[in-house]
Formats: C-alpha cells, sequence, structure tokens
C-alpha cells in the first residue's frame, strides 16, 4: 500500500465512521505513523508503507472510529507552540487553556507581576495533567520555576515524560497532592489551574470523544456544589501566594460569574473575567494581598 493508498483508505474509514474532519485526521494519523512531517508525506505519495505500518494504521483507525481521542492515539498533541506527549487518563490540552499560559506569560513580563524584570519567581500548576500549563509556561520564561501538584499517579507519570521532553529538570518540581494542601506558606507567585467545569446538565452533549474517553473527574464538577473545587484553590492559595501573587484560573461561561463573585469575596483584588476567542467567558484571576 503506497501513502497516497493510504491516505484515501484512512479518510474512507474515518467518513464512514462519522468522525469530524476525517481528510485532515487522515493526514495526522499517516504523519504520525511515519514519523514525518504532513509536508513529506505530500511529497512521497508512492512511498510503500511496510506491512507492519499497514497493520498499525488499521489500528489506528478501528481505534478512531470508536471515537478515540487523536491525541491518546498518536501520543501527541500541540500545544501553545509545544508538541507534548499525551497518554489516556490525561485531559487532551485544548485552545482554550492556551489563553491561559498567554495571560500568565504577559503578566510576568509586565509591571503587573511583583518580580523585577528579569527575575524568576515560583508559579504552581495546580491539577498538572499532562503538564501543558507548567511546561509551556516554563519553556517561556526561562527565569522561573515550578511546581506541578495532582492527586493521579498517572497524570504525573505523563507529566513526567513532559518535563524530560523539554529538558525541564529541576525547574519543575512534580509531587501527588490534592491541589494546594502540602506547599508552604508564601512559596508562589502565581497559582495557574484548569479546575473541573463542565456541569451535569452539559455532560450529554459533550462530543463523545471527550465524553466517553477522557477521566471524567478531571471534567465534571460536583452536582450539588459546582464551585466546590474553586472555593478550595481560592481559599488554599491565600495562604500559598506571596503578596501580590496571582490566581489565574480556567473556567466555563456559565460558572465565570460566580468564580468571579468567589474570589471578590475572599479577598482577592483587582479581580476580573476575560473572554476567549469566541467571545466566551473563560478566565478568572485576581491578585491576593493579605
Amino acid at each position: 500500500m503506497r501513502i497516497e493508498q493510504a491516505l484515501q483508505f484512512a479518510r474512507e474509514q474515518l467518513a464512514e465512521a462519522e468522525v469530524p474532519n476525517a481528510e485532515r485526521e487522515a493526514w495526522v494519523l499517516l504523519s504520525a505513523l511515519l514519523n514525518q512531517p504532513r509536508a513529506w508525506v505530500m511529497a512521497h505519495p508512492e512511498f510503500v508503507l511496510s506491512p507492519a505500518f499497514q497493520r498499525k494504521l488499521t489500528r489506528w483507525l478501528q481505534r478512531r472510529a470508536r471515537r478515540e481521542p487523536l491525541a491518546y492515539i498518536t501520543h501527541r498533541r500541540w500545544f501553545y507552540g509545544l508538541e507534548l506527549e499525551i497518554r489516556r487518563g490525561v485531559l487532551v490540552p485544548r485552545p482554550e487553556t492556551e489563553l491561559l499560559v498567554e495571560r500568565f506569560v504577559q503578566w510576568a513580563t509586565s509591571i503587573e507581576c511583583p518580580l523585577g524584570r528579569g527575575q524568576g519567581g515560583v508559579l504552581v500548576d495546580a491539577g498538572v495533567g499532562s503538564g501543558a500549563i507548567a511546561v509551556a509556561s516554563l519553556v517561556h520564561l526561562p527565569h522561573w520555576q515550578g511546581i506541578g501538584t495532582d492527586i493521579s499517579p498517572r497524570a504525573l507519570r505523563v507529566a513526567q515524560l513532559n518535563r524530560a521532553r523539554f529538558r525541564l529538570g529541576e525547574r519543575l518540581l512534580l509531587t501527588r497532592m490534592r491541589w494546594l494542601s502540602g506547599l508552604r506558606p508564601q512559596s508562589a507567585h502565581a497559582v495557574l489551574s484548569n479546575p473541573p467545569y463542565v456541569l451535569p446538565d452539559e455532560w450529554d452533549a459533550l462530543e463523545p470523544e471527550i465524553r466517553l474517553w477522557e477521566p471524567r473527574t478531571a471534567l465534571r464538577v460536583p452536582a450539588k456544589d459546582p464551585l466546590r473545587p474553586y472555593r478550595t484553590l481560592a481559599t488554599q492559595a491565600t495562604q500559598v501566594l506571596i503578596a501580590g501573587g496571582l490566581l489565574l484560573l480556567e473556567t466555563s461561561p456559565r460558572l465565570a460569574p460566580e468564580v468571579q463573585t468567589l474570589l471578590e469575596n475572599t479577598g482577592y483584588r483587582q479581580v476580573r473575567a476575560s473572554r476567549d476567542l469566541a467571545g466566551h467567558l473563560r478566565l478568572v484571576e485576581g491578585v491576593w494581598h493579605p
């Protein structure tokens, strides 16, 4: 089977399974399968796939037809200009979360940050998952150090892969804990987090890639107390942040106004919500001054 035949086969299989964007995904799968950029795949339509590659492609297409996320199949996901390692058991990083990293990098390099220009601080990525937020932030802020916390051993193993992939070494400490519960007082300049924000009545409308495959505990808020993760983070961060430190949270458009009120009532200053590229409220931030 030549590449051009493999692409046609992949397109047909994905379209038959009603996988969205079958054309694009066929290219992504072939590129990942051959470990070559798309330009190389396009330039070599006559390249013959070995029987082993053909069998692997068939297995991948079967998995994708069951709506397993592409990132779980290829073990890769681009995020904020970095190609991250991804495995089952962690959330697949999304474009909306790139806005959180962008906002944090902007804050860390501006006069809003209590540190002097060129000085590095300590960020905490609470609920680190794959490490996307912490890794992308540290790659773009070489003077900073980070702490990633997660209750899931599987998530911490994936974060370790990305720490090694981007050679962060001792710059990123990964530790098992729930949110900020084991951190020293006044030990961080910023706390960043993408806590659960899917409400129970939104669950059935999610894409099958999310609903059937991604870790539910990292997605769904408690039915009886949707603000509980945010309340815990906001309260714990008052102990962990230095004066002038930033709490920056990703949330949903429905929860954002309540999260904003929660931060104000907890004593944060300069509380504000910002919108994503679609115009939806997505980030809520506040500055801690004891």
